[in-house]
């Protein structure tokens, strides 16, 4: 992948809303996981967490401030814990990479970089909710149909 400067992800379009709401699967950012007493126990997936707290971010970012947001302090609870998650997600895994601070190199920041295949993160991600759609639906209690 080439990172480069681009059009899409801007803050505040109609555009950049439905960008960034096609990040996250339809179901959420959760799976389940059968525990050790067939229990399912909830997670969510870390680059889906680390998208949708950016999502939060840049929401917060663009609502205006208004006479109670700034009674309420500066940002919501929700934003606090995902500035602490992403702070802590790049100190253990930082992109040691050397950028240049030269202005002229700023504007442009291209450079190669290998990434993931997120198409399969999201494949999976979406079988397993609903595989647990399904699991729930079965446990689900049938109501019984009155008979004549």
């Amino acid at each position: 992948m080439r990172i480069i400067s681009g059009s899409h992800y801007d803050l505040a379009s109609n555009q950049a809303n439905e960008e960034w709401s096609a990040l996250i699967p339809p179901a959420g950012h959760t799976v389940h996981v059968a525990s050790s007493a067939q229990k399912n126990e909830t997670h969510t997936v870390t680059l889906l967490h680390q998208l949708k707290c950016l999502d939060i971010i840049r929401l917060e970012y663009i609502t205006p401030i208004t006479t109670s947001s700034t009674e309420r302090g500066s940002v919501s609870g929700l934003t606090r814990h995902c500035m602490n998650y992403l702070r802590q997600t790049i100190l253990c895994r930082p992109n040691l990479r050397l950028e240049s601070t030269r202005e002229e190199a700023i504007s442009i920041r291209n450079y190669d970089t290998v990434c993931r295949d997120w198409t399969k993160i999201y494949r999976e991600v979406e079988r397993n909710q609903a595989d647990h759609m399904s699991y729930v639906d079965a446990a689900r209690p049938q109501k019984d149909i009155p008979r004549l």
